[in-house]
C-alpha cells in the first residue's frame, strides 16, 4: 500500500488531503467509495489521454456505474457554457444526490467540476484529484469553485468543499517543464506572504528539476498553509483568507486583459507579485534588497517579472473588478518583509499605475 501525509482541513465539512507518491494507482485505498451510487469523471482531452482510463477502471472496479465527462483543455473552458453542458450530461445519465463527482486535472477542471458539484441538485459529493504542481498546492483545496464570465476572473462561483484532495506527485513528473513552472508561482507566493522557511529552500535550489521527495515536501508545505487560513476564514468574511490572494490582483487583471490568452495564471500571477514587491517598496514597507531578491527567485525559475506591451490602464480598469474592490476601493495583500504578507491594505491608483507603467514597458 502506498502510504500519503493526510492534513486534515475542518470547515463546514471535514476534507482531508492526502499527499503522496503513486496514490493514484491506488485510490481505493485512500477514499471510500462505498456510500456512492454511481460516479462521473469529470477531466479533459490531454488528462484523459495521460491518466483517465486507469482512473476510470479504477473506478469501475467499485461495481458501480461510471460516466465520463471530458472538457476541452485550457482556461477558456472554465465556463458558464461548458457548466450547462456538465448539468446536461449529469441529467441525461440520471445522475442522483448520492453520485460522487471525481475532477481530475488542473485547476480548470477542479473549479469547473466543483462548481458543477456544487450547484447541480443544490450540492452533491466531489473528490479532487489534481494533475497539476498549481493544482496540488493550491486550487484544489480550500472549496473556492467557479467559472469565468465576461472575461473577468472567477466571477460566478460559490465556497462548496470537495469530500476529498489526493495529491499524487507521481502525476507531476509528467507535466511539461513550462506547467511546473506556472506551479512553482504558487509556491513562491506561499514563501514570500507566509514562510520564510519555504523561500529559502527555493533559493537554495540550484536548477529547477524536482525530486519525488522534494516535490511532496513542498506540497505538504503549501497545502499546510493554505489549510490553516481555510480553516480561520472558510468563506472570506475576516479578510485573513485574503492573503492567499498575494499577486492575485495584478495577475488577474493581467489574465482578463490578455482574455486568457498568451499568459497561463502561473505566469500572471509572478508578474502580479513583482507588482506587489515594487508598490510595498514604494510605501516604504519593503527594502530595495528584498524586492531584488523576488525578482531573481522569480527569474530562477522562468517566470516573467514584467509584462511588456500591456496597456497600464487596461490594467487598473481590470482591478476595479476585483472581488477585493468594494465601493470603489480595492485592498491590498502587501508584503513587508519575506515570509511577512499583510492583508487589508489601502494604495493610492497613482501608485499603483506608476508601477503598472513600470512593468509594462
Amino acid at each position: 500500500m502506498k502510504t500519503g501525509h493526510i492534513i486534515k482541513l475542518e470547515t463546514s465539512r471535514q476534507c482531508p488531503v492526502t499527499v503522496g507518491d503513486g496514490l493514484i494507482e491506488h485510490l481505493e485505498e485512500h477514499f471510500d467509495f462505498s456510500g456512492y451510487s454511481s460516479m462521473v469523471l469529470i477531466t479533459d482531452t490531454i488528462v484523459h489521454r495521460l491518466y483517465g482510463r486507469g482512473v476510470l477502471a479504477t473506478l469501475k472496479a467499485t461495481g458501480k456505474k461510471v460516466s465520463l465527462f471530458t472538457l476541452p483543455t485550457g482556461e477558456r473552458a472554465k465556463s458558464l457554457s461548458t457548466v450547462e453542458r456538465g448539468y446536461k450530461f449529469l441529467l441525461s445519465n440520471n445522475v442522483d444526490r448520492k453520485c460522487l463527482i471525481c475532477a481530475l486535472g488542473g485547476g480548470v477542471v477542479g473549479d469547473t467540476a466543483g462548481f458543477i458539484a456544487a450547484s447541480y441538485l443544490r450540492g452533491i459529493d466531489y473528490l479532487q484529484l489534481p494533475t497539476t504542481l498549481l493544482a496540488q498546492v493550491d486550487s484544489s483545496l480550500g472549496g473556492k469553485v467557479g467559472v469565468n464570465f465576461k472575461g473577468k476572473k472567477n466571477m460566478v462561483g460559490s465556497f462548496y468543499q470537495p469530500t476529498a484532495v489526493i495529491a499524487d506527485v507521481a502525476l507531476l513528473q509528467s507535466l511539461p517543464p513550462a506547467e511546473m513552472r506556472h506551479g512553482l508561482a504558487e509556491v513562491i507566493k506561499y514563501a514570500i506572504a507566509m514562510d520564510e522557511g519555504l523561500y529559502r529552500i527555493l533559493e537554495r535550489k540550484e536548477d529547477n528539476d524536482f525530486s519525488a521527495a522534494e516535490l511532496k515536501d513542498i506540497v505538504r508545505r503549501c497545502c499546510r498553509l493554505k489549510a490553516g487560513i481555510v480553516e480561520i476564514d472558510e468563506t472570506e468574511k475576516t479578510g485573513q483568507r485574503a492573503i492567499l490572494n498575494f499577486g492575485h490582483t495584478v495577475g488577474h487583471a493581467l489574465e482578463a486583459v490578455s482574455r486568457f490568452k498568451g499568459k497561463s495564471h502561473g505566469e500572471a500571477v509572478a508578474v502580479g507579485i513583482i507588482a506587489v514587491a515594487k508598490i510595498s517598496q514604494r510605501l516604504g514597507i519593503l527594502k530595495a534588497d528584498d524586492v531584488e531578491r523576488i525578482k531573481k527567485l522569480i527569474a530562477k525559475f522562468e517566470l516573467p517579472t514584467s509584462c511588456p506591451g500591456v496597456s497600464p490602464d487596461a490594467l487598473i480598469n481590470a482591478i476595479r473588478f476585483d472581488k477585493k474592490t468594494t465601493l470603489g476601493q480595492t485592498r491590498w495583500v502587501l508584503v513587508k518583509g519575506i515570509g511577512k504578507g499583510i492583508t487589508d491594505q489601502t494604495v493610492a491608483e497613482e501608485v499603483v499605475g506608476k508601477v503598472l507603467e513600470e512593468l509594462c514597458r
